[in-house]
């Protein structure tokens, strides 16, 4: 008994193909001037007439409001800079003893035996002569 491949019922080849799409082109159905007349006629029916191009649309202005939140970055930066002004307007108003003591301090007007603020220590520890 033979294979399909040997009896040539394989598999086709690349002009096999092209030939078989070449045969369904020429074969296809050919509509009728009729319908096609008819098909033209209905498409020119539903198109609209000719419109007149639409202008430019004017965007409407924005408010001061608007336009100043949008030169820093929008609503959500301007409530993150008002919550910090608030913030530092109520630290100026009412200073807590805290912060007084240290801006007193830090300006050379400590009125009270308040050890010195050592901000940055020596290096005399790590260093030795041997």
């Amino acid at each position: 008994m033979r294979n399909r491949l040997e009896m040539g019922a394989g598999m086709m080849g690349k002009d096999d193909l092209d030939d078989l799409f070449a045969a369904a082109r020429a074969d296809g159905p050919v509509p009728s001037g009729d319908l096609v007349v008819r098909v033209l006629a209905d498409a020119a029916a539903l198109q609209p007439g000719l419109e007149a191009p639409l202008s430019h649309a004017v965007a409407p202005r924005r408010s001061l409001l608007a336009a100043v939140a949008a030169m820093f970055g929008g609503g959500p930066v301007l409530a993150g800079m008002g919550s910090a002004a608030v913030a530092s307007l109520m630290l100026g108003f009412a200073q807590p003893a805290p912060v007084s003591a240290l801006t007193a301090m830090m300006g050379g007007q400590a009125t009270t035996a308040t050890p010195a603020l050592d901000v940055a220590t020596g290096i005399d520890a790590l260093i030795s002569e041997e």
